[in-house]
């Protein structure tokens, strides 16, 4: 069994302090008695609250032995929906690289065939790219789907 979670991460518990901190910070929109502290504050817990739906329901991708998966999961625990793709949908494993805008370039580990699936995605440090082409090589072993070279055109 081979999975990458996002849950329980460093980021997913800062996240999760940024979230109570801008609920904190925004307690004012909502004791002043003028309509535009109503209008802005109904606007900023809005978008806390959708941000908070978002951070609690995050998704892992994996590899059960038999099917590839992508779970949804309430809190990283309970889960609330999920698909499963067959290995024969893919013909390749492919590492991308993604040159950021400000700086922050990106790996992202993906299965192409029909439809494409992204098993994960990484800043592309010289450790993660360590840690995502082992871990192609591993899902390639495990599910019998080549790695495309680098360079490969898509098809």
């Amino acid at each position: 069994m081979i999975v990458h979670r996002t849950a329980f991460r460093p980021g997913w518990w800062i996240a999760a302090a940024l979230l109570i901190a801008a609920a904190w910070w925004g307690q004012p929109l909502l004791s002043g008695a003028s309509f535009e502290h109503g209008f802005f504050g109904l606007f900023w817990y809005t978008m806390l609250a959708l941000a908070t739906v978002l951070w609690a329901v995050p998704a892992e991708q994996g590899w059960d032995g038999h099917m590839l998966y992508r779970r949804w999961r309430l809190l990283g625990l309970a889960t609330l929906r999920e698909q499963r793709h067959a290995p024969g949908e893919f013909t390749r494993i492919v590492l991308e690289h993604e040159a950021g805008v400000f700086g922050w370039h990106r790996v992202w580990l993906v299965f192409e065939g029909e439809h494409r699936f992204v098993f994960g995605h990484w800043r592309a440090s010289a450790s993660n790219l360590a840690w995502a082409d082992a871990l192609a090589k591993q899902l390639a072993t495990a599910t019998g789907i080549p790695i495309a070279e680098p360079g490969a055109e898509a098809g």
